[in-house]
């Protein structure tokens, strides 16, 4: 509200200058005008203060544009809100220490139980990663309401393909720790 209120007196002060220009044609502002100026000044405050603003016109064309490109923004930001994205951040980073353990054990141990956690961990990995890309750089403000949702569903089914690609690695040949060894094999023999 005090924001509202600086920027609706700001609005008033080449009212101001005019009434100072006004009584002084140039010369030094007297005592008795300035009095007059700082009257002014002070119930043009109190009548702001009084009315409640609790809104800004737009002082030009100019500002008017601005607004309206920041409403897209501010609806995102209000959107963003209602999720719990600290559990999201905290689940990211389990995620990310359980490779630490994982990955070894994917390579020395070939065991169905930890190629499939490593699957599902790796594709919820991947997936977060590029959901946030998509979020920051497809905004609909930018490219339009349709790609972003295109983008996700092609996101969503390159997940669901890429987990069922790595799961029937797991369950049907030679895991994930054994493709990988294989592949790495390739250049030695």
């Amino acid at each position: 509200m005090a924001y509202l209120t600086r920027c609706q007196v700001f609005r008033g002060l080449p009212a101001i200058s005019k009434i100072i220009n006004a009584s002084n044609s140039g010369a030094l502002v007297g005592q008795r005008s300035l009095q007059n100026v700082v009257k002014s000044y002070s119930s043009l405050v109190s009548n702001v203060r009084k009315s409640g603003v609790t809104a800004l016109r737009p002082f030009n064309q100019n500002s008017q544009k601005i607004g309206q490109a920041l409403v897209p923004f501010a609806n995102q930001l209000r959107a963003s809100s209602t999720g719990d994205h600290v559990k999201l951040w905290q689940m990211e980073r389990v995620v990310a220490a359980a490779f630490i353990v994982l990955l070894p054990g994917v390579l020395l141990v070939q065991n169905v139980i930890l190629d499939g956690a490593f699957a599902a961990l790796l594709v919820m990995h991947a997936h977060w990663g590029l959901e946030a890309i998509i979020l920051d750089y497809a905004r609909p403000a930018v490219v339009g309401p349709v790609l972003p949702k295109i983008l996700f569903a092609a996101l969503y089914a390159m997940s669901v393909v890429t987990l069922a690609g790595l799961l029937a690695l797991a369950y049907n040949g030679p895991g994930v720790g054994g493709a990988v060894k294989k592949f790495w094999a390739i250049g030695n023999k």
